[in-house]
């Protein structure tokens, strides 16, 4: 049901906007990765319960655990640089940069997958990396934070191709669990090693909201950073039942849908609105996006005949 699909998927990145809001404004008082490991130990449970109750125990196994765990350390390290990302630059330019992923997975494809997109995607391809250019470079000079948004693209880019390769033996749930594992682990082991904040002391936010040392949340805090834990369970659970239920190439186009969301949260709270620059690279970005997918549903139409 390709309309179900849709509102399982505007719903999962609804909430995914209010998380990058959460972390936005705890950036500047505590580490990302201590963040990211009270999220992943509160999203655990709720997303083996989301995934047994109504499956029971078929979801929960790991036939290629090797795979799932490389899946695991590449979102880990795009969710991390998203993160940092997010810390400077406003909300509606790094959700944008993020999603060029479709972008490099089309890019990807052919020497990861074998496959050859034709001339049509590759022109939208280079149309969108104009646009993550534009949106780069607004002062003709390219930050470290609006990089590190690039890389977290490239990042999920190819762990999504890896996905593909795992989905067709394991189920997304576990995909999922094995990621939030990995989350967990990498985070703690970091605040291990570099929680002291000896590191600390960058000018720049993106590398500050990286090395600064750990402390112990106020109560108001801690539960903004379980809501995170709570988000990104409900989030993921959502985003997975809706390629279950409806075509890929029908329901990820609606992912571009937390974009209005990134801009409204942006002028709320930050007053920050994007300028011609900014709006002509999400154009850009997103028209080639939405074209790429719109050649991906003729593709697998014309093969499944």
């Amino acid at each position: 049901m390709p309309l179900r699909g849709i509102g399982l998927v505007i719903g999962g990145v609804t909430v995914f906007s209010l998380q990058d809001v959460i972390i936005k404004l705890l950036s500047g008082q505590y580490p990302v990765l201590e963040i990211v490991f009270v999220r992943s130990l509160v999203s655990l449970p709720i997303l083996f319960a989301l995934a047994t109750f109504p499956r029971k125990r078929e979801v929960l196994r790991f036939r290629q655990p090797l795979q799932q765990t490389l899946r695991g350390l590449l979102m880990f390290f795009s969710y991390t640089t998203y993160y940092l990302a997010l810390a400077a630059l406003p909300l509606a330019e790094t959700v944008s940069l993020f999603y060029s992923a479709p972008l490099f997975m089309t890019a990807f494809s052919g020497p990861l997958l074998g496959e050859h997109p034709g001339w049509r995607r590759w022109s939208a391809v280079a149309v969108g990396f104009i646009g993550v250019l534009v949106i780069m470079q607004p002062q003709g000079a390219v930050s470290l934070a609006a990089l590190m948004a690039v890389i977290s693209a490239v990042a999920y880019a190819m762990s999504a191709i890896l996905a593909r390769r795992i989905g067709a033996v394991d189920s997304a749930e576990s995909m999922t669990i094995t990621s939030t594992l990995v989350y967990a682990v990498l985070s703690g082991l970091a605040g291990l090693l570099l929680g002291d904040g000896r590191l600390a002391g960058s000018h720049q936010p993106e590398i500050e909201f990286l090395l600064r040392g750990w402390t112990w949340p106020t109560p108001g805090d801690f539960a903004l950073f379980a809501l995170c834990g709570v988000i990104a369970a409900v989030g993921f659970t959502c985003l997975t039942q809706a390629y279950r239920v409806a075509p890929a190439t029908s329901v990820a186009p609606f992912e571009y849908s937390s974009l209005p969301w990134a801009v409204l949260w942006g002028w709320l709270i930050w007053s920050q609105l994007p300028n011609a620059s900014l709006a002509l690279g999400i154009v850009l970005v997103v028209g080639s996006g939405l074209y790429v997918f719109r050649r991906e549903a003729i593709r697998a139409r014309a093969t499944s005949f």
